[in-house]
């Protein structure tokens, strides 16, 4: 792994485009603008790398994804006609074999002298509207003057043979579909079984306290049980670090709930931690309901390092909504600039947004943040704003910690 690729990854966690030092000054900034709009617009992350003008570097590439640990797709190209692109989907295989097929589609519709930003912004195109890939007859099938003097019995032979193949492929393909079908489908179960209840998140919005914190026990005795009850059991390391961070959200945000002095932010905060225990759980059940088998090192490792960030990066972020955790469930991650005073000033990153933050960063209209006091959160100094609610700077309940001791 060479210091290149660490640095890169790490600017990528920022901003999903990074221009090297070689290619400032030769790459249109117009055509590079338009991609990243397109990016933000996706409903899964793409990350793309400029280089210089030597060609895409793939290793480099390569070791980018590794250092970055998250999910989606990975796009070098450099300042002439060269693209590569490099992918992470662990679990969503539909989403795999799209990212796939429309590098196909797309090596179909430009040709190798188109420049590789327009290549970009095609592929791009395609992520957003994917399309089936062209069908080609096979390079390996004998010039039609040969294949005109197979006659009889042979030939007949030949296409029975084709069409039984044919045949077998689809059953196949029938077959995977419904599986992977249903493995979304119970996926999908598994994480909403700990979505918080919207009336959780009104209380919290009204100040009602009392309430809460019996709404708090009532709505949340499932996560309290399934914690409890996999602290017992025989886990993986990666999956007892997962159950004890799980431990350590849901004990922090009832010692929140349970402060009288809390105020509203505060008690967001708290929301946000008991979705966190409840992803992690929702993982630690999913990884131990999957397929037994032969995993490669690589794969436990990865999650065991990036459990919380990979969650973040994927399509869905199964999290709440970090310009307001009581906006309820975030819907994608989208791109939030701000030129707010303060520790963010200037900066812009990639962060969980609801279905009304969205629309509000396509329509250019100011985001609706939660207020801390008199003023919104991102403009003050407290944990929640350093970390917007645990999407950058690290794990959420350490910096609690840190900043209780």
């Amino acid at each position: 792994m060479t210091q290149q690729a660490q640095t890169i990854a790490e600017a990528l966690n920022t901003d999903p485009v990074y221009v090297t030092s070689s290619a400032k000054g030769e790459i249109n900034e117009a055509l590079l603008q338009k991609a990243e709009t397109k990016i933000d617009n996706l409903d899964f992350d793409v990350f793309v790398i400029v280089s210089g003008d030597q060609g895409a570097d793939r290793d480099l590439l390569e070791q980018v994804k590794v250092f970055n640990g998250g999910e989606g797709a990975f796009i070098m190209i450099d300042t002439n006609t060269d693209l590569a692109v490099d992918y992470t989907f662990e679990d969503q295989h539909d989403m795999q074999m799209q990212v796939m097929e429309q590098m196909s589609v797309g090596r179909d519709q430009w040709s190798h002298s188109t420049p590789s930003q327009t290549k970009l912004n095609m592929l791009l195109d395609l992520y957003a509207d994917p399309q089936e890939a062209p069908e080609y007859e096979t390079g390996q099938e004998a010039p039609a003057s040969e294949v005109e003097t197979v006659e009889g019995a042979s030939s007949t032979a030949t296409l029975f043979l084709g069409g039984a193949v044919l045949v077998l492929a689809l059953v196949i393909a029938v077959i995977w579909f419904a599986r992977s079908r249903r493995e979304r489908a119970k996926a999908t179960r598994t994480r909403r079984r700990f979505e918080l209840p919207a009336r959780l998140l009104d209380r919290v919005d009204d100040l009602q306290r009392k309430t809460l914190r019996e709404g708090l026990s009532e709505d949340t005795t499932e996560l309290a049980d399934e914690i409890t009850q996999l602290q017992t059991q025989e886990l993986s390391t990666t999956d007892a670090e997962g159950v004890e961070r799980a431990l350590d959200a849901y004990q922090m945000a009832r010692a929140i709930v349970d402060d009288g002095e809390a105020e509203r932010i505060d008690l967001a905060g708290a929301m946000v931690l008991l979705r966190q225990a409840g992803r992690e759980i929702a993982e630690v059940k999913l990884h131990k309901s999957a397929k037994r088998g032969t995993k490669s090192r690589k794969s436990d490792v990865a999650r065991a390092t990036s459990s919380t960030k990979s969650a973040k990066t994927r399509g869905l972020p199964e999290s709440l909504c970090t310009v307001n955790p009581l906006h309820g469930e975030a819907r994608t991650n989208r791109l939030v600039s701000t030129e707010r005073k303060g520790h963010l000033a200037g900066k812009s990153v990639r962060v969980p947004v609801c279905g009304s933050c969205q629309s509000d960063l396509q329509s250019g209209r100011e985001l609706q943040w939660i207020f801390d006091g008199d003023r919104p959160y991102v403009e003050g100094r407290s944990v929640w704003a350093q970390t917007l609610f645990g999407a950058i700077g690290g794990d959420l309940v350490t910096a609690l910690h840190r900043q209780g001791s």
